[in-house]
């Protein structure tokens, strides 16, 4: 069921791309504090993550003086951040009515556009900004989550090194660039940040500690590749039928994989990021404890302990690796079984998943024109896919487009060039396979509900049946009465769980009617995500499909044959 069990770049991305502090800078290119003594005290109380009383505060100097200008902005980010969505749509557009011309306003708007998954109303805004002033660092910060999440990495660099170069001191690019800097770079910036006020929730916190605990313990060592140490470019896995604890009911398909010397059946999980196994498959197997971490899911216990480790040895199948990243769960089992096996573990190939024919292909990505190699490594980390290219082997030379130039200077001599991320690339064979929104390992579905204008679905093989957010539900379809029967997820049980009397879905080529869909609140996925999640996409549904991934370029096709469906 759709996990959050981030690896520790992962928890970094969510803090460098999410979080918006007001007015908080430091380095060469510190900003005076406000000269207004009532706008600074609500600043403040926004670095502080007080975002209520930060709110109250703006709201009383707006009562004086509608136009002043931090004050708009600062209301429409502090009800963002407490999750005040259409609040925050509406202060906007006020706002603007006011100060139509105001570059700030609009990349405010932008960022709450994201966060309701209007991808192209958010586009527009960023874009208007970026015009209306070409300095407004946060319409290039937005423009640069919103193209990585179009699988767009190289296009999302530019923008993010146009914003560094602006205003290279200024706190919200320093923590968006964080993610491009070598990890001991890494580390003092992140240590530096968490050692000062900062607006995060417990949450947030938790998983930059994690990070930081992570880099202390990695940053002077070489970086678990997950190499891979066979020589095969294509192969296929027999899925194995997994079973709920009370071995009648089917869980999903998995696969059998030798962890170290430890055979183990983990869940495939088009929901959830990289290996994770329960701790008593990690201590039979010695996997070596890296650091803490904390991840979570679908359930209101929140974020669960466990920690990250190391596999010497991974084996699925005919592919073999060395020196692999795996989450381990203090839980004695997750998902039922011994842990999950994110699909996205895979993201080096073409990800074929044949439910009817209960196999998993892999095979090579469409080759770009300047590709050579075939893939090297296990993304068993779960790292988003732009950062995944980067661990490349490093002492390959990149072609000439993909390299970054170095600056000539007498002292010190100028670094090495690096590989650059690049662009998603739609091969003529996929012309026709559905786009989807990258957010780290999940991929988000475009779909309609009851022909509603399209919604963000998450692909996830992990959850049993297809899921309907309640802020969905109560827009597009009818939300009935409490449902029956339990849902739990890695964060533990849905407390509240209803139902929808018709919803019927449209995604890629396909439409599918549900009647009675499970329908529960989403908001804290949403959270974790960055954008509202309107449902999800299960297993229930996908088993009767054959479904071919391409991480890389953030494409999905969806394949449907009644005549190779086995009716369950």
């Amino acid at each position: 069921m759709s996990a959050f069990s981030r690896s520790a770049f992962a928890a970094l991305l969510l803090f460098s791309l999410q979080i918006i502090v007001l007015g908080n800078t430091f380095g060469e290119d510190a900003k005076p504090p406000a000269l207004d003594p009532e706008l600074s005290a609500a600043d403040q109380l926004y670095r502080a993550g007080k975002f209520a009383e930060a709110e109250a505060r703006y709201q009383a100097l707006l009562k004086t003086n509608s136009k002043l200008l931090p004050a708009q902005v600062g209301l429409v980010r502090a009800m963002l951040r407490q999750q005040k969505i259409d609040e925050a749509l509406d202060a906007a557009n006020a706002a603007l009515a006011t100060l139509p011309n105001s570059a700030a306003l609009l990349a405010a708007k932008g960022d709450v556009q994201f966060r309701r998954a209007e991808m192209s109303d958010a586009e527009v805004s960023y874009l208007t900004a970026k015009k209306l002033d070409p300095k407004e660092v946060h319409a290039y910060l937005g423009l640069a989550r919103l193209y990585s999440t179009y699988s767009m990495y190289r296009i999302a660099y530019g923008e993010l090194q146009i914003a560094h170069q602006i205003a290279p001191g200024d706190l919200d690019v320093q923590r968006a660039w964080l993610r491009t800097l070598p990890r001991k770079e890494q580390l003092a910036l992140l240590e530096a940040y968490l050692a000062g006020a900062h607006p995060d929730d417990e949450q947030e916190t938790k998983q930059l500690t994690d990070y930081l605990e992570f880099l202390k313990a990695t940053a002077d060592k070489p970086i678990h590749a997950c190499r891979l140490i066979s020589k095969i470019e294509q192969t296929e896995s027999k899925l194995e039928t997994l079973y709920g604890e009370d071995s009648r009911r089917v869980r999903g398909f998995g696969l059998a994989v030798k962890l170290n010397d430890r055979n183990v059946h983990l869940l495939l999980d088009t929901g959830a990021g990289g290996i994770t196994v329960n701790r008593k498959v990690a201590e039979k197997a010695g996997l070596t404890r890296i650091s803490s971490a904390h991840y979570g899911g679908i359930g209101d216990k929140g974020l669960q302990s466990g920690y990250i480790a190391a596999a010497d040895h991974i084996q699925i199948g005919e592919l073999e690796f060395q020196d692999c990243v795996v989450h381990v769960s203090e839980k004695t089992s997750v998902a039922e079984n011994d842990g999950l096996i994110g699909a996205d573990v895979f993201g080096a190939y073409l990800v074929d998943i044949d439910f009817p024919g209960e196999r998993l292909k892999l095979s090579p990505l469409p080759q770009r024109p300047e590709d050579t190699t075939a893939p090297k490594s296990l993304n068993s980390e779960g790292e988003e896919q732009a950062n995944a290219e980067q661990k490349e082997d490093s002492t390959a030379e990149p072609a000439a487009k993909d390299r970054e130039p170095a600056t000539p200077s007498p002292t010190p001599a100028p670094k090495p060039s690096r590989r650059l991320p690049r662009d998603r690339y739609v091969a003529p064979e996929m012309a026709n396979w559905t786009k989807v929104f990258r957010f780290g390992h999940a991929m988000l579905v475009p779909t309609s509900v009851n022909d509603s204008k399209p919604m963000l679905f998450e692909l996830d093989t992990g959850a049993f049946s297809n899921i309907l957010s309640l802020r969905a539900g109560r827009q597009a379809a009818k939300v009935g009465s409490d449902f029956r029967d339990r849902v739990r997820g890695l964060s533990g049980e849905v407390n509240q769980v209803y139902s929808s009397d018709k919803a019927t879905l449209s995604f890629g080529h396909l439409r599918q009617a549900n009647l009675g869909i499970i329908t529960f609140d989403l908001a804290t996925v949403s959270r974790l995500t960055g954008t509202e999640v309107s449902g999800f996409l299960g297993f229930e549904m996908l088993r009767r499909l054959e479904l071919k991934l391409d991480y890389r370029d953030g494409l999905v096709n969806f394949e449907y044959d009644p005549k190779r469906v086995r009716h369950p």
